[in-house]
C-alpha cells in the first residue's frame, strides 16, 4: 500500500465516527450509506481537495453527492 493510499485510509477511518455522529447514524446504517452511494471511493477521488477543508465543508461536501444521487442522510 502506497503512501496516499495509507492517507485516504486514514482520512476515511476519521470521517466514519464524525458522520456517524453528525448525521445521528449507527455504525451499520452508516455502512449501508457508504455501500449504497460508494462514498469511500467518492472520499479516494476527493482527498487532495478535502485536505484542506475542515470537517464540515467534507460533509456538506457528502450530503451533497448523495443528495445528487437522489438520496438523502436523513
Amino acid at each position: 500500500m502506497g503512501i496516499r493510499e495509507k492517507e485516504v485510509l486514514n482520512m476515511q477511518l476519521t470521517l466514519i465516527p464524525i458522520l456517524a455522529k453528525t448525521w445521528k447514524k449507527s455504525y451499520s446504517e452508516l455502512s449501508e450509506l457508504f455501500s449504497q452511494y460508494d462514498i469511500l471511493s467518492y472520499i479516494d477521488v476527493c482527498y487532495e481537495n478535502y485536505n484542506s477543508t475542515g470537517n464540515q465543508g467534507i460533509i456538506n461536501d457528502l450530503e451533497d453527492y448523495i443528495e445528487l444521487q437522489g438520496g438523502s442522510v436523513n
